[in-house]
């Protein structure tokens, strides 16, 4: 006598796909949901400093005080003037230069207020502006007495 084989009666294998898809289509729209597509920055200010060798202090840089605008003070008499920048005075324009150089490159979008005294002549004024805007500072202002 024979005996019935199990794999008689047996029905092709389908897979349903439909809770496959199901599937994916969740898992795509979850992976969407919380990527984040926010641009690196790599170029965060920051203090550290590399490594010293053995036996050397570390140098540490300046501290940068926030500030809100620069004002440039120009005061004197013909043949010397006084240019005060943010309570620090000169009396070259070249330190001028260097000064509002190291303040554009820390930010040049805050207001620069140019304040010349009566007797300064036009020229000098001019000088500073002409500077300010070659170091690219955004708002250049000039102040006035009211009245």
């Amino acid at each position: 006598m024979k005996r019935p084989s199990p794999y008689r009666d047996r029905q092709p294998l389908q897979v349903a796909m439909t809770p496959m898809i199901d599937v994916v289509f969740l898992l795509l729209i979850f992976f969407l949901w919380t990527a984040s597509f926010q641009i690196v920055e790599y170029a965060l200010p920051s203090s550290i400093t590399p490594p010293n060798e053995i036996g050397t202090e570390a140098k540490r840089p300046l501290e940068v005080e926030d500030f809100d605008e620069v004002v440039v003070r120009i005061t004197g008499q013909p043949g010397a003037f006084t240019y005060t920048i943010n309570k620090s005075s000169t009396q070259d324009l070249g330190e001028v230069e260097s000064r509002l150089a190291a303040l554009a490159s820390i930010k040049n979008d805050v207001p620069l207020i140019i304040d010349p005294d009566e007797v300064v002549p036009v020229g000098r004024v001019i000088d500073v502006y002409d500077l300010s805007r070659r170091l690219n500072f955004q708002q250049i202002q000039f102040a006035v007495e009211p009245g």
